[in-house]
């Protein structure tokens, strides 16, 4: 069975994440551990509140209500809302924005990588 839960900041009452777990001790819910960046800012600047939406659902019954909350309230990273959910939800990365960083991030991987392949190109070319 599955649970829907969301964090809500206790210095504006406001919820900032929608999230799901599977496990019966709300394991998922409770821990701090495997956040995104700005969910970890949040919880340094405001205490929060674990409130369990909704307990006894199917997997893909979560995974619906998860998308739906996310759409509720919106999130931040893509200009509709306040959550800090980086998906849509739903299990997937569905809605998924990068940020700048991590396309950098990607980008000089590419450009290493290929550099690697053009000097070992090279290499065999000279070498014959």
């Amino acid at each position: 069975m599955a649970y829907l839960y969301r964090h809500i900041r206790q210095d504006i009452n406001q919820p900032f994440y929608i999230g799901i777990g599977s496990n019966d001790d709300y394991r998922r819910a409770n821990s701090k551990h495997g956040r995104n960046k700005i969910w970890n800012n949040i919880v340094k600047k405001s205490k929060y509140n674990v409130e369990i939406i909704l307990d006894d659902l199917t997997w893909q019954e979560a995974c619906e209500k998860e998308k739906e909350f996310i759409a509720l309230y919106g999130r931040k990273n893509n200009s509709t809302g306040y959550l800090c959910n980086l998906t849509n939800g739903g299990e997937g990365t569905l809605g998924y924005i990068p940020s700048k960083e991590t396309l950098l991030k990607r980008s000089n991987k590419k450009i290493c990588l290929l550099n690697y392949f053009l000097i070992m190109m090279l290499t065999i070319i000279l070498m014959n």
